[in-house]
């Protein structure tokens, strides 16, 4: 019997930003998933209840994960995105770390 895949929720503005990664590997794992953008306004009654009050969150069977670089590298190792070895793993942390430094550079 085939394992049943986890439901995915990922919570973010109507933007790119942090969220956008996680995106990314969704679509190039070909995970499904509900994709919740949520507008300025209704961040304020949200961010009560969201982990750190922050977004992005990623709700895995409803369970709300946050920081979207913690959310990445679970979802890449869940998904055999890491590498075939240590190398090509540190390689692909790399290159997850260079895009938080991009987005630094305003």
């Amino acid at each position: 019997m085939a394992e049943e895949q986890p439901k995915y929720k990922l919570i973010y503005f109507n933007a790119r930003g942090r969220a956008e990664h996680i995106r990314y590997i969704f679509a190039y794992a070909g995970i499904d998933y509900v994709d919740e953008r949520i507008s300025n306004d209704r961040w304020s009654e949200l961010k009560k209840s969201m982990p750190y009050g922050m977004l992005p969150v990623l709700e895995i069977d409803g369970k709300p994960i946050a920081q979207s670089n913690a959310v990445a590298r679970y979802l890449a190792r869940e998904h055999n995105l890491t590498g075939k070895d240590e190398w090509e793993s540190m390689l692909c942390d790399v290159l997850v770390d260079t895009l938080g430094d991009l987005k630094q550079c305003k």
